[in-house]
């Protein structure tokens, strides 16, 4: 049994607390534990107070006892529960990823409404996805395992990392499987990124009216800039509240060839 605390590092948003909160839950480690889940879906209770003694954590994804990997085609679904779950204020948020934006904001819009912050983040937001979420050979455990629409994966995953930190078991199969359910369905932003880049596919090859998938500012800017990778932009200028619909959107697409004095 391992003795020092135990090292788990993750992607941000990749749900390595909620790993973390299981491994304690259903070992040796705790005795008649009963799971936290936070409103926003997180485990960032846990997290914060009660896995100090016997966990530590980074993002640092270079070496760790238990290694938690991405997914392909997640990336925004982190991103954004990440946003979500650390209950940040917009400005805040994007201050931990760039310093001063504002001054950059002002730079090339000279403006700071919620419709140029939108741009300025599309301009840099999937080059950052693919950055923080590239794929892991490394990892124990990648994120698909968590969403498995097989029941027995997910227990069968959190066994065999306890296993593998030479703890035992301490839990009936089928209390982890109706724990991990109640889990899965308090993740509001799974499939996220999907739900997004179907929109968007639906946007340029039908007239379908559909509702927006977006709910924050993040996946607006995900939408605008999977668009312009298609030849099509929005007239932005004064859109601080984005469309709900799509046909809301079109009427606003242009093709990038085109000329449009209105943006």
């Amino acid at each position: 049994m391992k003795t020092n605390k135990i090292h788990v590092t993750f992607p941000p948003g990749c749900y390595g607390s909620y790993v973390m909160q299981c491994i304690h839950a259903y070992s040796n480690l705790s005795t008649n534990y009963k799971l936290v889940i936070d409103k926003t879906g997180s485990s960032h209770t846990f997290r914060n107070k009660l896995r100090r003694k016997n966990f530590r954590f980074d993002h640092d994804m270079l070496a760790g006892d238990i290694i938690v990997g991405s997914a392909p085609g997640h990336a925004l679904d982190y991103f954004v529960a990440m946003y979500v779950k650390v209950e940040m204020d917009i400005d805040s948020y994007i201050e931990r990823i760039w310093s001063n934006y504002k001054t950059k904001l002002n730079l090339h819009w000279n403006n700071e409404e919620d419709w140029s912050t939108r741009e300025w983040i599309s301009c840099w937001l999937t080059d950052l996805l693919d950055s923080c979420y590239a794929s892991n050979t490394n990892a124990d455990i990648t994120t698909d395992k968590l969403f498995d629409k097989d029941e027995d994966v997910f227990p069968a995953e959190i066994i065999r990392l306890i296993n593998k930190l030479e703890l035992s078991v301490d839990a009936d199969v089928d209390d982890i499987k109706m724990n991990h359910a109640t889990w899965q369905k308090a993740q509001s932003y799974h499939n996220l990124q999907k739900r997004c880049d179907d929109w968007v596919n639906e946007l340029i090859t039908t007239k379908e009216d559909t509702a927006s998938p977006c709910v924050t500012i993040f996946d607006e800017a995900y939408v605008q800039d999977r668009l312009r990778k298609h030849g099509y932009l929005i007239r932005c200028y004064g859109l601080n509240t984005f469309p709900k619909t799509s046909a809301e959107l079109r009427e606003l697409l242009y093709k990038e060839s085109e000329d449009d004095d209105t943006t």
